[in-house]
């Protein structure tokens, strides 16, 4: 399994925040990189992460799991509303960090004012919840 990179994840986060834009005219967004805790990242609401088997995905876990032993350390991306964290990109990585109990970084972005995005209708809960 290749794992996404730190510069890639970057690169993607870039792209993102262009999109959101780019759907939102009216929206500014602000960048931030965070360590969150497991605490914080079991309040983050978890979307549905795509068309992947609970068997694929547990698999991919693990080698993130030992990825994360030898320094693996790529972020994963939250989108920040008044009310909520969603995450973006990088389930496999926070289901990984969850289990691992370890403090992780995360790429924040953050609207200028509150908006409805598409994506909130795919929350399925808060990670603490769900895991």
């Amino acid at each position: 399994m290749t794992l996404i990179q730190e510069y890639e994840e970057k690169i993607l986060f870039k792209d993102v925040i262009r999109s959101y834009e780019a759907v939102h005219e009216e929206l500014k967004f602000e960048e931030k990189e965070e360590i969150i805790d497991k605490s914080k990242l079991g309040d983050v609401h978890y979307t549905f992460p795509g068309e992947e088997n609970r068997v694929t995905f547990a698999k991919k876990v693990v080698e993130i799991k030992k990825a994360i032993e030898h320094g693996y350390a790529c972020p994963i991306i939250i989108l920040r509303k008044p009310d909520k964290d969603i995450l973006i990109d990088g389930h496999r990585r926070a289901r990984a960090v969850w289990d691992l109990g370890i403090p992780w970084k995360a790429l924040v972005m953050i609207p200028n004012k509150d908006a409805e995005f598409g994506i909130e209708k795919y929350i399925l809960g808060k990670i603490k919840e769900l895991w």
